[in-house]
């Protein structure tokens, strides 16, 4: 009996996965690529023909490896990171500018003229006005990049979200497309209207033409190219707005926090929340809008690949395990991998170790690194908690997760039982969630208890007062 499959794409910060799902959601086939990232600085790109040619290297294996098994793959859908965009040639689809990542800040410099509208682009947009937004990143591009202004005189100049440029290499006729997910995370997108946004484009200075139409996440986006047979890809979504599927439909009553390169926590609201401490994010437009309250945490996987360079070693997984047993009393980490995000939201001070202890060994460190991330997401949590009532249940998911340190640090700082996802592959699995409408069975999460630790919560309020005395001024 023939078995069709589902392709999911996941483009995550340090590469990109591919995988076969089947009608049961177990994950058949899988395939991932790796994809360099170049920091200097507030610099943070990769190259586009690298990521590209890696997403359709890991599409093509899955698409031939489950024809060979006679489960064919008949749907497709595609995840990727919300802020990170480039520009690209609209006809041929040959790329004019390195990828730009969300936590790249580089446009920061020509931001300072629009500062007196931050309320304004708010307001609009339901997103803080930062430089991880797309348009500063456009912007950028559009005024230093020589290639890049040639092509906007001659009518071929594309710009847009990361997603869009890859829905023009993947798909056939290379169609200029984005989600509404994708299109809120460049700052240029009207929450009242769905579309590009007249006031910001004029303000940020990015020609209406050379941004992609902006349509719904579920619907036909076009057919894949690499596949010998046509494969509709039906569902394009930025990473984070996939968790919350998971359960099918978002919760209103579920903190919903993913562990990657950064965290992000994502609380569904049955109305839109005015809190400027946090983002209003768009989770997807159907029938209806679903909006969360989102908190941002820069530094958690990054955190860790900054202490890598700083002691020029490699931390694996198993590094992260029994540090809690291991180390007694570990240093204060101000973890500002990036920027402080929220519900502080500025740029410094500088990450470093403080107290008696910060000259410890690795495992001191990374303890100290791994208990920043936790108590940047019980600072998160208590702040979001004053605009919508606490959460009645917290699941926990992303790559990072699967650190039990790391999630007994966050169980223990908020008091209680959190659900964490079995599989790492959050993402993946809220994608197939939503594009199927269906939700994972309770039985995939399984219960992390809190205990109390009173040296824990002492070192979290004195990091607290720190940060506070450093974000004050």
């Amino acid at each position: 009996m023939r078995a069709d499959s589902t392709l999911l794409l996941d483009i995550g910060g340090q590469g990109c996965r591919a995988l076969a799902v089947g009608g049961n959601g177990g994950i058949q086939f899988e395939c991932s690529r790796e994809v360099s990232t170049r920091e200097n600085g507030s610099q943070v790109e990769q190259d586009p023909v690298e990521l590209a040619d890696a997403v359709a290297t890991v599409a093509g294996e899955v698409l031939a490896e489950m024809k060979g098994r006679s489960q064919p793959v008949t749907l497709a859908a595609l995840a990727v990171q919300r802020g990170s965009i480039t520009c690209w040639d609209r006809f041929d689809g040959s790329a004019l500018a390195p990828v730009i990542s969300w936590r790249d800040r580089r446009g920061l410099v020509g931001m300072s003229d629009l500062a007196e509208h931050a309320e304004e682009i708010r307001r609009r947009t339901g997103l803080r006005f930062s430089p991880y937004g797309g348009a500063s990143k456009i912007a950028w591009c559009l005024q230093e990049l020589s290639e890049v202004r040639h092509a906007g005189e001659q009518g071929r100049l594309a710009c847009g979200p990361l997603g869009s440029f890859l829905l023009a290499r993947l798909l056939s006729g290379r169609p200029m497309r984005v989600d509404d997910t994708l299109a809120q995370r460049t700052l240029l997108w009207s929450r009242e209207t769905h579309e590009w946004d007249r006031w910001l484009l004029n303000r940020f200075g990015v020609p209406r033409e050379t941004l992609p139409r902006v349509v719904p996440s579920l619907g036909r986006h076009g057919l894949l190219a690499q596949s010998d047979q046509p494969v509709p890809l039906d569902l394009v979504m930025g990473d984070q707005n996939c968790v919350p599927f998971l359960d099918g439909t978002p919760d209103p009553d579920t903190l919903y926090i993913n562990l990657g390169t950064g965290a992000f926590l994502l609380r569904p609201v049955r109305e839109p929340v005015d809190d400027e401490r946090f983002q209003l994010t768009l989770l997807d437009r159907d029938h209806e809008c679903r909006w969360a309250l989102e908190a941002s945490i820069h530094g958690a996987a990054s955190a860790i690949a900054w202490l890598e360079r700083q002691q020029d070693c490699r931390i694996g997984p198993q590094s992260m395990e029994g540090l809690r047993e291991r180390v007694d009393r570990p240093p204060l980490f101000i973890n500002s991998i990036d920027g402080l995000g929220s519900p502080w939201w500025c740029s410094g001070p500088e990450p470093g170790f403080i107290g008696e202890h910060e000259a410890g060994d690795i495992d001191a460190r990374l303890l100290a690194i791994l208990e920043s991330i936790a108590f940047l997401v019980t600072a998160n949590v208590v702040a979001m908690n004053e605009s919508v009532a606490p959460p009645a249940r917290v699941v926990l998911s992303g790559g990072l997760s699967r650190s039990d340190t790391l999630c007994s640090l966050i169980a223990d700082l908020l008091d209680g039982t959190v659900k964490r996802l079995d599989s790492a592959e959050a993402t993946a699995l809220g994608l197939c969630c939503r594009l199927h409408e269906r939700a994972l069975p309770r039985e995939d999460f399984e219960d992390i208890t809190g205990h109390s630790d009173q040296a824990l919560v002492k070192r979290y309020r004195c990091w607290k007062r720190h940060i506070e005395a450093e974000t004050s001024g």
